[in-house]
């Protein structure tokens, strides 16, 4: 089977890069034929160890022979026309014959597939890892999103009509594509790189930072407000009331700054440890070195909080968040309400009174990604879904559920 997969710009360390990339050379190893198309690739920040094991083909934006002026312009702007409608487009024209099918990840890639399954006419699966943020968070429609909306969610709705197959990665995210698009969905997990988070040394950090004697809690992910850093930064504000020798680390690139304050606000400047880190080997050895791992976020999924439980780290999760279908309290890990730091923080200190707890949370967290989530098994399961829409498509149903 030829594959042609879409995704955004490959320039970061995300969960959905490398949910992309892992999940390709997966297909790879089942004999599949795959290439990902994209706008922009750096070989450097976005898993360089990955990205060499795929053919990638770079389709840069088409207005680039308008030179730099253009495109800082077009990006200030984040106008539908200048930024995300031509770049998707010039994808969905640049898909050369010869494939079997689509998949696209991530918003706006259905917009490609649209294009490229109009002029080759092969059938597309979406793996949705999240529906556009804009029809969730409706604050966010803004600037000139704020008179650009109805024209995204009629052209979304309009390519996401062609998709053939839709995956998701929760219930959650169901639930939003069936709310969003009166469509169906599969829901098919990702994996996790038990392997690479599950044996580093936990002393590195603690040492380079001098964590010795603290009691060390963790997030990791991208500096914004859906991530929720400020509940984590709340919960560490609760707990210094109390107690001294507890501090967070707060690991990914955005909205420093602007934590930063909010730190100093709470009094809670010198308790905070901000990280960009920029390998998995290092990653791992940030894991290591906590003691409980926050995930007050909200989002469809949550890849960093299965990475924290092949660490062996017990995990407090938002009930918000899709990866909490698989955290069952008291057993792999515990579940909070969302948007409630001082109950993240109430978890906590429940688990600083009791270390066995903390550590069976941690083992058994261990034990459920290792036996239930792998890369080869999302890959055997995004394979099947791929010949059976391949099969539908030939016999002309599109397999469309309502």
């Amino acid at each position: 089977m030829r594959i042609a997969m879409v995704h955004t710009p490959l320039v970061v360390r995300a969960g959905g890069e490398r949910q992309i990339l892992r999940l390709a050379i997966e297909l790879q190893k089942q004999g599949n034929s795959v290439e990902i198309f994209t706008n922009a690739v750096n070989e450097e920040r976005c898993y360089p160890n990955l990205l060499k094991k795929v053919t990638i083909n770079v389709v840069p934006h088409p207005f680039v022979r308008f030179g730099p002026f253009y495109l800082r312009v077009a990006k200030k702007r984040a106008n539908l026309y200048d930024t995300v409608f031509p770049r998707m487009l010039n994808i969905g024209r640049s898909i050369p014959k010869g494939f079997d099918i689509i998949n696209n990840h991530n918003f706006p890639t259905e917009w490609a597939a649209f294009f490229a399954k109009k002029r080759l006419k092969i059938p597309v699966v979406w793996m949705c890892n999240e529906p556009p943020f804009w029809f969730f968070h409706p604050e966010q429609r803004r600037g000139s999103l704020k008179s650009s909306w109805p024209l995204f969610e009629i052209f979304d709705k309009i390519a996401v009509a062609y998709i053939d197959e839709i995956a998701v990665l929760s219930h959650s995210a169901e639930s939003l594509v069936g709310k969003i698009y009166n469509r169906t969905s599969k829901i098919i997990r990702s994996g996790v790189d038990v392997e690479i988070f599950h044996k580093a040394s936990r002393q590195q950090i603690r040492k380079k930072y001098n964590l010795q004697n603290d009691f060390v809690l963790l997030q990791v992910g991208g500096l914004i407000y859906y991530r929720r850093q400020i509940d984590s930064l709340e919960a560490l504000f609760y707990l210094s009331k109390k107690y001294d020798n507890v501090k967070l680390i707060l690991d990914g690139a955005g909205q420093q700054e602007m934590l930063r304050d909010f730190s100093r606000k709470l009094g809670v400047e010198n308790k905070v440890i901000f990280l960009v880190t920029d390998n998995d080997k290092e990653l791992a050895k940030i894991y290591a070195a906590c003691d409980v791992f926050l995930y007050p976020s909200e989002v469809t999924w949550g890849l960093v909080v299965t990475e924290a439980m092949a660490a062996r780290r017990a995990v407090i999760v938002s009930n918000k968040a899709g990866v909490s279908e698989i955290i069952k309290n008291n057993v792999n890990g515990t579940v909070v309400n969302h948007a409630k730091p001082k109950e993240i923080a109430e978890q906590v200190e429940r688990l600083m009174d009791d270390p066995k707890l903390r550590k069976k949370l941690g083992e058994n967290a261990y034990e459920y990604v290792k036996r239930n989530l792998s890369w080869e098994k999302y890959a055997e399961n995004m394979e099947s879904v791929f010949q059976q829409t391949i099969s539908n498509f030939r016999r002309g149903t599109r397999w469309l559920k309502n």
